[in-house]
């Protein structure tokens, strides 16, 4: 009998259980999942884009067998992009970042009879640059695999005149393998970003819409037309319509070497409505190695033109050749640069860099300019902290500008020594 009642108690008791569950479920679900459920914070990640499947990838197998080798290397690659937030409710990646130089600087010039006669050389003196960029960039991932990213970037450089100049470096979209917007040429290479003295020059940028592929593991493919006018402060002032600059470029990465080949193809307007075909290449290479436990690199660039001055020399060189040059004169000229890197603690480092410029200007009667330019520069840092840069730096340049009947470049001839103590934090 007992068991028969509990028998009879399991078949009408189990109703009552249900009600009870379901009674508990409405009146304490909502406060249960809710309590559950862990808080949404702030994440940490980091914008790195995938990579993307090679045109001509190696077969699975030889992947498969070199994979082991290099986990640690991609581990490390994978690491080195900037490192942002994931808001709640969202996939997409934040970075915030930029950099604050200051210090005191000391120019010196010497200068011959001809270029002093002018009164336009400066007077040597000392100053206190300052110079701050700002950078916001975004990344992810979205439902059809293709990655979406976008960068803005300015900057705000003192003048010599006492002010400041705002500049846009960047204000770009990437779409797979697409990119529009404004940003850095294709077709350049060496950046002297390790110099105070070109660093603090706004960089030159150019709207552009480029393609970019990776051919195999090692090669990338890139593809734009890049319109260089966009950089009022870099460019050759020019009249007329002009087409977009075409740039292809080439690019090996692997162990540590990185070879970089381009050319640029430019539409120059003339007078009456003629124009004529501009034309740039350039070969440069970087190679990274450990010497006695530290990090050295070393960087050679090679770049020729005819017709398109923009894109030979650094930044430095520009601003002082094309003060003096119009946008319609025919110019042939090349460039070249050796630079060195060198770790020699885990605070300390230096750098040297070694360049050559030269542009000539001919006409139909012969030539109607010359423009020179050597330059020798060092530097030797202390980084105390992360993100916290303290150097030393000199540069002297000897400079012929030989241009007739244009005493703005005979005042820039001469020679031009500059040293500086500088103090730089990045956040």
């Amino acid at each position: 009998m007992a068991s028969g009642e509990r028998i009879a108690f399991g078949d009408h008791g189990a109703p009552l259980v249900a009600l009870a569950a379901l009674c508990i479920a409405v009146f304490t679900g909502p406060t249960a999942q809710a309590a559950s459920r862990p808080p949404q914070f702030l994440r940490n990640c980091t914008i790195a884009p995938p990579d993307p499947l090679p045109l001509f990838a190696a077969p699975l197998a030889s992947k498969t067998a070199t994979a082991s080798d290099d986990d640690d290397e991609e581990e490390g690659e994978a690491n080195d992009g900037p490192r942002g937030f994931i808001s709640p409710l969202s996939n997409t990646c934040i970075a915030i970042s930029g950099t604050v130089n200051a210090g005191f600087q000391r120019d010196d010039y010497k200068a011959n009879a001809v270029a002093l006669a002018t009164g336009q050389v400066p007077q040597s003196s000392g100053s206190f640059p300052l110079s701050s960029t700002f950078r916001l960039e975004t990344g992810q991932t979205l439902a059809d695999g293709r990655y979406l990213a976008t960068a803005f970037e300015f900057s705000v450089d003192s003048t010599s005149e006492g002010g400041s100049e705002l500049a846009m470096n960047e204000a770009s979209v990437t779409f797979g393998a697409f990119a529009f917007g404004l940003t850095g040429s294709r077709f350049d290479f060496w950046t002297g970003g390790d110099f105070a003295f070109i660093g603090r020059i706004p960089s030159r940028t150019v709207a552009l819409i480029g393609y970019e592929r990776h051919l195999t593991e090692q090669f990338s493919l890139s593809l734009s037309a890049e319109d260089a006018a966009a950089d009022r402060r870099t460019v050759l002032p020019a009249t007329g319509t002009r087409l977009p600059d075409g740039v292809a470029r080439l690019l090996y990465e692997q162990d540590g070497l990185t070879l970089h080949g381009a050319v640029a193809l430019r539409d120059v307007p003339g007078a009456g409505g003629s124009s004529r075909l501009g034309r740039a290449g350039i070969l440069g290479a970087t190679w990274e190695r450990n010497l006695l436990g530290r990090s050295m690199t070393l960087t050679a660039q090679l770049a020729g033109a005819i017709d398109a001055a923009p894109y030979i020399g650094s930044r430095l060189d520009q601003r002082t050749a094309f003060s003096a040059l119009t946008g319609d004169l025919t110019t042939r000229g090349w460039s070249g640069v050796i630079s060195l890197g060198r770790e020699w603690t885990d605070d300390w480092s230096s750098n040297a860099y070694l360049s050559r410029y030269r542009l000539s200007i001919p006409n139909p009667s012969g030539l109607a300019g010359r423009i020179q330019i050597d330059r020798v520069a060092a530097n030797l840092i202390w980084s105390p902290v992360d993100g916290l840069r303290l150097g030393l730096e000199g540069s002297v340049a000897w400079q012929k500008l030989d241009i007739a009947a244009n005493a703005r470049a005979a005042s820039l001839s001469g020679r031009q020594s500059s040293a500086q103590l500088f103090v730089e934090r990045t956040f």
